[in-house]
């Protein structure tokens, strides 16, 4: 599968990746992953759900290598897209949360403001914190966007119904859970999501596809969740996120990629008991804690090792 991305985009130099290569790298790396052909994938699962969140989408990913660049950036982590993370979430969610049209000006004023003001948010952020940032930036910017729409006419926000009763689908829940984490809760988006994450990594795609389905049945389980918000992937898609965000930051542990997706499943209405929109913190919250939690096995729980001059050895039986 890699050789397939390969032959498609052939490897270059860091210092040499032709800008519309950095576009479909940020696309991309809206689940950690560094792959045009991934890229591609993404793309084509917003489009088949919103056409209008496909464009916004893809402005966020041609702005984000052009501000890295604007603010000096040049290396290594420009090349891998990395900066199409903040600014491709943002893009996405304002046809999610806000009433948008393609001839709406101020709607698209207001993509280019949120995403450059991500875009500036990723740099301070980094320059702050000691730790990953992932995707803070973007609840940042969609909190402010959220509080400030009261009081900005340009900020319409989409009527949202409680989810009906319904049968629980499980199959069809899991796939529109992979499609949730781009905002796109469609079955086919999700294929589409699972597909570009395994053509790029299949460890990765086999733990999205965990975390999906982690997320939606531990959602399912409790009294918390109804069948209609599993069906819509509500719950489901800060388990894919947060499976392969844990593995990809902490060390590539399974154990902890499902136990990440268990955590940030229950924390999603534990945030939206705060009366916040959850949007990707779960996620975010629960690789922070995995971070946290190694960080002191590793400085007051890891056992020393035994003197073996000291040690003495078992009997051997017999």
């Amino acid at each position: 599968m890699r050789a397939l991305a390969d032959t498609l985009f052939p490897p270059v130099e860091t210092g040499s990746v032709p800008y519309w290569r950095l576009v479909l790298r940020g696309c991309s790396q809206l689940c950690f992953q560094s792959n045009e052909l991934t890229g591609l994938f993404f793309l084509g699962a917003v489009l088949v759900a919103s056409p209008i969140g496909f464009l916004y989408f893809l402005v966020a990913a041609v702005m984000a290598p052009a501000g890295r660049m604007l603010m000096g950036d040049r290396g290594a982590v420009l090349a891998s897209g990395l900066p199409g993370l903040n600014p491709g979430l943002v893009a996405l969610a304002l046809p999610v949360f806000f009433q948008t049209d393609w001839t709406d000006a101020g709607m698209w004023a207001v993509l280019v403001i949120s995403v450059a003001s991500a875009i500036v948010l990723v740099s301070l952020c980094k320059a702050i914190l000691p730790f990953p940032i992932l995707a803070l930036p973007f609840l940042i910017v969609l909190w402010a966007l959220i509080a400030l729409a009261p009081h900005l006419d340009v900020l319409q926000p989409v009527a949202s119904l409680p989810p009906e009763p319904a049968t629980f689908h499980p199959v069809a829940a899991v796939l529109t859970s992979l499609g949730q984490a781009l905002f796109a809760p469609t079955v086919l988006s999700g294929i589409l999501f699972a597909a570009g994450v395994t053509l790029s990594n299949w460890r990765h795609g086999v733990l999205a596809v965990c975390g999906a389905i982690i997320g939606t049945l531990v959602a399912y389980y409790y009294s918390d969740a109804d069948a209609g918000s599993a069906n819509l992937g509500l719950y489901g898609f800060n388990g894919v996120l947060a499976a392969v965000s844990v593995f990809v930051v902490c060390g590539g542990k399974l154990r902890l990629a499902i136990l990440g997706a268990l955590i940030a499943t229950i924390l999603t209405p534990v945030i939206a008991a705060f009366g916040v929109q959850t949007l990707s913190a779960p996620f975010v919250f629960t690789t922070w804690l995995m971070l946290g939690l190694g960080w002191l096995e590793r400085r007051w729980f890891d056992a020393a090792e035994p003197d073996p001059e000291t040690t003495t050895p078992n009997p051997k039986p017999g």
